[in-house]
């Protein structure tokens, strides 16, 4: 919905007829505050139609005919209307305009830069050209000359030129990489090399425009830049590394990543291909760590602890408990590890439960980590527990029964096989639970987890 500027004029002549008793002096600043309110109420409206616009801005100046401010704003606004319904009038007013704030303000680079852009607008390049290079004159280290200096040059068809400015424009704001980036890429026609070397950013930004290059599918380019880079950062081998994992590079990512220094890197167990497989080290929730680590999210209504209460082997399991309502799909507890191809491994581990049930339990599957159709096994899904006869005696009798005599519940041995394809690198374990098909599906009981081993099996495909 649009608006009227109309109403806003009445009050503003009952305000310039208040101040009008204050003297000549304070008549003068009256209207400047005045024709200032306006032209902030003309620009921070956004349901204000173009006319509204226009006869707020038409006011404005009226009321503040010294001001170059003024002037500059009614430029912008004239001319963002002549963008709108393609209107040469307005678009000659909008230059008057400028014009008459750069001579009543020759040293503010804003008035300079939005001159220059507008004769560009207007097709008088040459004069686009002085008005903009003076700009950037005013304010060297400033984004925006640079910035509309580089537009200018690129549709003069000045490639060189015009990316020499744009990469100036990224040492005074990195964050612009993504707009930068995306010139580059349509000029250069998706050329990694090309885009990296003409606008070679500066090194904080180097990983960023690496996982930029490696989601547009330059994966090698996004590398030789990453060659490149003598000391990088935490941050950067995570940024590098999660952008290769996103597009199934795991053997580059996992290169990049063992070759990183990084404190307290996970290793494999010494009997196993897989990190923590008994659970002997507590390790944190929400972990990036790409690789030999599990990554465990919150769920809600499930609870994740270390129980040393009888575990399999060592000194403590992992124990899972449920009260969960909803019925969603979720991942308990993931593990990424790379892997050979054209080679079988064999994933072996332990499972107890108690008092589970659910019309959908959890499961443990193992698969290709970049495609789970090219590889792919799982468990079935783990039992419903039937209820215990002792407990049963125990409430009939009202006594301690065999309960509390009883070890627990009994661990129970699980295996899977796979053999990796050609394209294979990386394997992933993980803990599953899947949705059912009614719409209410709760899981609710205790499941340990022991004793993960994976390895490459005897007999392997060749």
């Amino acid at each position: 919905m649009t608006i009227s500027f109309r109403p806003v004029v009445l009050r503003v002549l009952f305000v310039l007829l208040l101040a009008s008793g204050l003297g000549a002096l304070g008549y003068l600043a009256a209207r400047a505050a005045i024709g200032d309110s306006i032209m902030t109420f003309v620009q921070r409206n956004p349901n204000l139609s173009i006319q509204g616009k226009i006869e707020g801005a038409d006011l404005a100046v009226r009321f503040s005919t010294r001001d170059p401010l003024i002037h500059w704003q009614r430029g912008g606004v004239y001319f963002n209307a002549a963008n709108e319904v393609i209107s040469d009038e307005w678009l000659k007013t909008s230059l008057k305009e400028l014009k008459i704030a750069t001579l009543m303000s020759p040293e503010d680079y804003r008035i300079w830069l939005a001159y220059g852009r507008v004769l560009d607008r207007d097709g008088s390049a040459a004069e686009a050209r002085a008005a903009l290079e003076h700009a950037l004159k005013l304010a060297p280290n400033h984004f925006e000359p640079h910035w509309a200096l580089g537009n200018h040059l690129l549709r003069a068809g000045n490639r060189d030129g015009s990316f020499d400015h744009m990469r100036l424009a990224l040492i005074n704001r990195p964050s612009a990489l993504p707009l930068v980036f995306d010139y580059a890429w349509s000029v250069y026609q998706g050329d990694g090399r090309a885009i990296s070397e003409s606008l070679n950013v500066p090194v904080e930004i180097k990983a960023q425009l690496i996982a930029m290059l490696v989601s547009r599918g330059r994966v090698d380019d996004g590398l030789a830049v990453w060659k490149q880079m003598t000391a990088p950062t935490f941050r950067d081998v995570q940024r590098v590394t999660d952008s290769l994992i996103s597009v199934g590079r795991y053997t580059a990512a996992y290169d990049i990543w063992k070759a990183a220094s990084i404190p307290d890197r996970p290793v494999p167990d010494k009997d196993s291909l897989l990190a923590n497989g008994s659970f002997e080290k507590n390790f944190a929730f929400n972990t990036k760590t790409p690789f030999y680590s599990w990554r465990i999210s919150p769920v809600t209504g499930v609870r994740v602890t270390f129980d040393r209460d009888k575990p399999q082997t060592g000194r403590q399991s992992m124990r899972l408990s449920f009260t969960v309502d909803g019925n969603n799909a979720f991942t308990l507890a993931s593990q990424t590890i790379p892997v050979k191809s054209n080679q079988s491994y064999c994933l072996g581990f332990f499972v107890k439960s108690e008092e589970l049930k659910s019309l959908s339990m959890p499961f443990v599957e193992m698969y290709d980590a970049a495609d789970g159709t090219r590889a792919h096994a799982a468990t079935d899904q783990f039992p419903i527990d039937q209820p215990r006869w002792d407990s049963f005696e125990q409430q009939a009798t009202n006594t301690p029964g065999k309960k509390e005599a009883d070890a627990g519940p009994p661990w129970r041995p699980y295996s899977l096989s796979i053999t990796t394809r050609p394209e294979t690198e990386a394997l992933t374990v993980r803990i599953q639970r899947q949705p059912c098909p009614d719409q209410y599906c709760s899981l609710e009981g205790r499941l340990w987890f022991d004793s993960f081993r994976l390895n490459e099996c005897q007999m392997s495909r060749k």
